[in-house]
């Protein structure tokens, strides 16, 4: 067989040019893929996903704070925050009291009263417990005014109708009474003992 000068068989068909295997899967960085150039140095696609991530948190944070402002001034306003002042929280001790002496009679709310009267109220005789927890109490508070406060006592003046039925008895009814107050434990609680009559 004879080669043509320079010694070289022919080829036949039509010539490509051959291309080269890359010998890694995936190519290495910095290598182009699928005939796209490599990013830019110092420029990261992820970047925007990560912005949008800390403005969600961010988001959730200032969402958050603001629902504990507003729960916080919520509870202020209704004297049961720590910045609710002591005539707020006066008038809610006033309510709580009445309000359990009404639903559920007069040992419930003497375990919301001062330690005086808790004291006074389990040293009474047996009979007389059962007298007063015989009795029905309908209170309808219309307005707590005039707060006097004085260290850790207070008076409050109180509007409304308060009616006592003992059995046997005629019912008792007052329109307005002063109630007297002591501070125990932080808390304001119905106190008749300050007065030193019951």
């Amino acid at each position: 067989m004879t080669y043509p000068p320079g010694g070289q068989p022919p080829q036949q068909g039509p010539q490509y040019p051959q291309q080269q295997q890359p010998t890694e899967y995936p190519p290495p960085a910095g290598y182009p893929q699928a005939g796209y150039p490599p990013p830019p140095p110092g420029q990261q696609p992820s970047r925007k996903s990560k912005v949008g991530l800390i403005v969600g948190l961010i988001a959730v944070v200032l969402l958050a704070l603001g629902g504990v402002v507003v729960l916080g001034a919520v509870l202020t306003a209704q004297g049961k925050g720590p910045l609710a002042s002591d005539g707020k929280r006066i008038e809610n001790a006033i309510h709580d009291f009445y309000d359990t002496l009404d639903n559920k009679g007069f040992q419930a709310a003497a375990a919301k009263a001062c330690a005086a009267d808790r004291a006074e109220f389990e040293a009474l005789p047996e009979e007389q417990r059962q007298e007063f927890e015989s009795a029905t109490v309908a209170v309808n508070i219309d307005k707590i005014e005039n707060i006097v406060i004085t260290g850790d006592t207070a008076t409050a003046h109180i509007i409304g109708k308060l009616t006592l039925e003992v059995p046997g008895q005629a019912p008792d009814t007052d329109t307005s009474t002063t109630e007297h107050l002591k501070k125990e434990d932080g808390k304001w609680k119905v106190c008749s003992a300050v007065t030193g009559k019951n």
